[in-house]
């Protein structure tokens, strides 16, 4: 039985169904860093087993999403022999650099630790958990009209990384999202998946039957 405070389920199955992945060169202008910050303290509400808390956040100025934007060319340029990854290099420095808005979500797990010694499935549950926060973002910053883009560009391996975004520990880190942000007029249409016969397996169904 639904709760009183429970929204429509139309309202909720749009807000999923319309989120799709936007284009940051697209973007024009974003919401306030204090709007933001407001939007991630609600999404770390999310299933967490041993509490752990694994989620780190790294909400980047102007400068130093420019900066991860030539960290990244300097990735995807790779040792500059080929001129389509030169040229691909150049546009992920525009595209990235001038983003209005970029998160950093890693996930912070010790194998080492106490826990993980007795139960070293703790750091796949620690990446399972980071997932849901930045879906839990993302649906939050769709359902205010904020376009994104979860990516994962290996700009992590780049040496000046961890630097550059002020990493806690980056010994135990891992990245688990670059979440661009911004506003765009941009409309994607929903995405079709494949029929959900072809993925579930329902016990229930003969009985019903």
């Amino acid at each position: 039985m639904p709760s009183k405070n429970s929204l429509p389920l139309d309202t909720l199955a749009s807000i999923i169904r319309s989120r799709r992945t936007s284009k940051p060169a697209l973007f024009e202008g974003g919401p306030s860093p204090t709007f933001v910050r407001n939007l991630i303290d609600i999404a770390r509400h999310a299933p967490n087993h041993h509490r752990t808390e694994p989620a780190r956040f790294y909400l980047l100025d102007s400068q130093r999403i420019h900066l991860v934007g030539r960290l990244f060319a300097e990735i995807v340029r790779g040792d500059g022999s080929d001129p389509s990854l030169l040229k691909k290099a150049d546009r992920k420095a525009q595209e990235w650099g001038k983003a209005p808005g970029l998160l950093i979500v890693t996930c912070h797990s010790d194998k080492s630790s106490v826990l993980a010694q007795k139960n070293p499935l703790v750091t796949q549950e620690d990446y399972a958990t980071v997932s849901c926060i930045c879906q839990n973002l993302l649906l939050l910053m769709q359902n205010e009209g904020i376009s994104t883009k979860w990516s994962t560009g290996q700009v992590w391996k780049h040496p000046d990384f961890a630097k550059a975004i002020n990493m806690g520990s980056p010994t135990l880190e891992k990245v688990v999202a670059l979440i661009f942000y911004g506003y765009s007029k941009e409309h994607i249409d929903a995405r079709t998946l494949a029929p959900l016969d072809d993925h579930l397996v329902n016990f229930h169904a003969k009985v019903e039957d």
